[in-house]
């Protein structure tokens, strides 16, 4: 096997099937890093281009996911698009797939991918990187970022599958050959009224990743009209959370506008997140340089 360097400042957000909220914490911590001056490029690896999407932009006036795939195979430029200020995505699309079966057969295929990602950090014009993965298992790409990147975060609910395929974690990293260094796990979607699921929850995940690493303190509450109302302004949370305080309640009414009410609360628990995040990667930083 090719040794593959790792990709600094790389955080990869999976693994796991769909819908177990890597596309939501990859994206909202992506937009609340670059809210607070990080420059961020944010990598969509999903051929159904969600976080693409979530940004506002549409894949098929961006290339449908052709940058990544021509910077890949034939050595072409990274291009990317401007989705904020400070935030960069690296577009997703119908393209996506057809990278992926070809990476299946490609002798070098990891280093191939992760040379783009490195020269762009290289540059100096990206403080970090964060790759949305797509399902575990239905892609090639999701393999490579696993393989090359520096941090995983790994998102997960209450629910007994979702809990159990953390049991594989390890097995797939080892399979992997993969030298990334797990953060943490990040719970999601558990409800803030039930303090008795998310105490149980958080101690099974600490069983699990016990000597591995530790549960983030931050808990997402489950908040479905949130999450959907900002998707459909293509806004982030924070961004939408910030528009509602501009909203007067006789506009509300009038209008026929419904700010979910817990939506400054979820905001909030997303930029404790972010600080968190922040505060382990520090952390595995100084580790990782030998200081104590």
């Amino acid at each position: 096997m090719v040794e593959i360097e790792t990709i600094d400042n790389s955080v990869v957000v999976g693994i796991g099937k769909g819908g177990s909220c890597k596309t939501t914490l990859a994206t909202q911590l992506s937009g609340i890093w670059s809210s607070e001056g990080k420059r961020i490029l944010l990598a969509d690896l999903d051929m159904q281009a969600s976080a693409t999407k979530v940004v506002g932009l549409d894949p098929s006036q961006h290339g449908d996911g052709r940058h990544l795939m021509d910077s890949i195979l034939y050595g072409d430029e990274l291009k990317t698009v401007r989705a904020r200020d400070n935030l960069d995505i690296c577009v997703a699309g119908r393209h996506t797939k057809a990278l992926s079966n070809h990476l299946v057969t490609a002798e070098t295929a990891a280093s191939d991918f992760a040379l783009p990602f490195q020269k762009a950090i290289a540059s100096g014009d990206y403080d970090r990187i964060v790759f949305d993965l797509p399902p575990s298992g239905s892609s090639r790409l999701a393999d490579m970022a696993m393989q090359s990147g520096k941090y995983l975060l790994v998102p997960t609910s209450s629910g007994v599958d979702n809990i159990e395929g953390l049991r594989v974690l390890a097995g797939e990293l080892e399979e992997l050959r993969s030298n990334i260094v797990l953060l943490g796990v990040v719970l999601m979607k558990i409800g803030a009224g039930a303090p008795r699921k998310r105490a149980e929850t958080r101690e099974q995940v600490a069983e699990i990743l016990a000597g591995v690493a530790d549960p983030f303190e931050t808990i997402i509450r489950d908040a479905g009209a949130a999450y959907d109302d900002s998707r459909r302004a293509s806004l982030f949370l924070h961004e939408y959370a910030e528009w509602a305080t501009t909203v007067s309640v006789s506009n509300q009414i009038q209008s026929k506008i419904r700010i979910p009410q817990n939506l400054a609360s979820l905001a909030q628990e997303f930029y404790e997140l972010a600080d968190e995040v922040d505060d382990r990667i520090a952390t595995a930083d100084k580790i990782l340089a030998g200081e104590s």
